[in-house]
């Protein structure tokens, strides 16, 4: 064997090791998988980060860490921490940004031309897009009003665009509906929502949002109401004011899951102690991070049946 075939050899082995190093970094569980670190081009990662941030600005925490990486989209969430500030001008401005982000997102005509495969795509975002209303606007209508139920228009359509790089394919799904046909999917139901807390602090807006998407709203907030009452804003708002006295009974019943992004709080909610509960929190879990179908320890916490009605009580306000 010559030197150079050695050579040649042992450069082929670094660059597989290399690779190997890279896949197994970004795709296999790691601390950083529980920061919620952005992956380029992870749409479940994204769509858990931007309701991630939309919960952690309702509850008044920090931003997650800025970063380079993260998908443009993830705007939507910070046009919602500026609305929360009061700053809506700022907020339209990042909104702005998004629609643009979005736009840039959908397949144009001459790329469609260039690769027909894309036809799908395009036709399938386009086709909902334009079932979407516009933000009302004019005389008499508020700025928090307009620049509130732009955000609930474009969380519609980011979380359209982000299934549109989720599903493996687009014939046959309803995103009206949100709902695969004939056969149910993992992506089922799958849609950003406002964090519940806004269902005391802004019902009104939350109402007129719901009002002017229509059955194109889905469900607004991931308040967990009984089926049926998704939209029934009295109980929302006496959720998200005294969640305790409301669910300490209530339980929700487990759902599939498009992949697996658990924190460690999570599952100590959904099947462990009180202690294992605020273990995790105690060792700087945080309670706002959201999965991949956008699910919090919170609602995790529902479905555990084996904590007595004191220990239950206590984690449901650790938690929410």
């Amino acid at each position: 064997m010559s030197r150079q075939t050695v050579i040649a050899g042992a450069a082929v082995l670094l660059v597989a090791a290399a690779t190997g190093a890279w896949f197994l970094s970004g795709h296999l569980p790691s601390p950083a998988a529980e920061e919620l670190a952005p992956l380029p081009g992870d749409a479940l990662v994204t769509f858990a980060r931007v309701q991630t941030e939309m919960n952690r600005a309702a509850a008044g925490k920090p931003a997650l860490p800025a970063d380079a990486t993260a998908d443009p989209l993830e705007g939507v969430a910070t046009a919602l921490r500026e609305f929360l500030t009061g700053n809506t001008v700022k907020a339209a401005h990042l909104l702005d940004d998004v629609e643009a982000e979005i736009d840039s997102r959908v397949p144009t005509d001459e790329q469609v031309a260039a690769d027909p495969l894309l036809a799908d795509k395009e036709e399938w975002l386009v086709s909902y897009f334009e079932l979407l209303p516009e933000a009302p606007s004019g005389k008499g209508v508020k700025a928090d009003t307009y620049v509130f139920v732009r955000l609930a228009i474009a969380m519609r359509k980011v979380d359209a665009v982000l299934l549109a790089d989720l599903l493996p394919t687009l014939k046959g799904y309803d995103l009206v509906a949100r709902k695969a046909s004939p056969e149910a999917s993992v992506f089922d139901g799958m849609v950003l929502r406002f964090p519940c807390r806004l269902a005391g602090s802004h019902r009104g807006l939350l109402e007129e949002a719901a009002k002017v998407l229509g059955p194109l709203s889905g469900r607004l907030t991931d308040c967990p109401a009984p089926k049926g009452q998704e939209a029934d804003f009295a109980l929302l708002e006496k959720i998200a004011r005294d969640p305790g006295a409301v669910l300490v009974s209530h339980g929700e019943g487990p759902s599939a899951a498009p992949r697996d992004l658990r924190t460690k709080l999570m599952s100590a909610a959904a099947k462990g102690k009180l202690a294992d509960i605020e273990g995790a929190l105690e060792a700087g879990a945080d309670p706002q991070r959201a999965d991949a179908r956008g699910r919090t320890a919170f609602h995790y916490l529902l479905g555990n049946a084996s904590l007595d009605e004191a220990d239950r009580l206590r984690a449901i306000h650790r938690l929410f």
